[in-house]
């Protein structure tokens, strides 16, 4: 999970103090999570997870396929996610056509 930690904190530009901050933990704590010296319980790799907006598995180093990993998305592309899980079919269909006609397209 260290490995893990360190790259979502540095792909979202933060400093390890932020996470702390965030998360009501001193620095020091989270620290020792990024080098392995301590393992958070349950409740902070759920805390965690949400930071960083990917899951739990994820950050245990456990590849689920199916599942979307927010992490790896820009901010617009986590938006866009957002409003489609709001949609019915028959909008998704739309859109669904709308995004392959562009891509035929090109």
């Amino acid at each position: 999970m260290k490995e893990k930690l360190k790259e979502l904190r540095a792909k979202n530009g933060v400093f390890q103090k932020d996470v702390a901050f965030e998360l009501h933990m001193s620095q020091s704590t989270y620290s020792n999570y990024e080098k392995g010296t301590a393992e958070p319980d349950i409740a902070t790799i759920k805390a965690l997870a949400d930071y960083f907006h990917t899951t739990t598995d994820n950050l245990l180093g456990h590849s689920v396929p199916y599942l979307l990993d927010k992490s790896t998305l820009t901010p617009k592309q986590k938006h866009l996610v957002e409003r489609i899980c709001t949609l019915d079919d028959n909008l998704c269909d739309r859109i669904e056509s709308y995004i392959q006609g562009s891509l035929d397209n090109k």
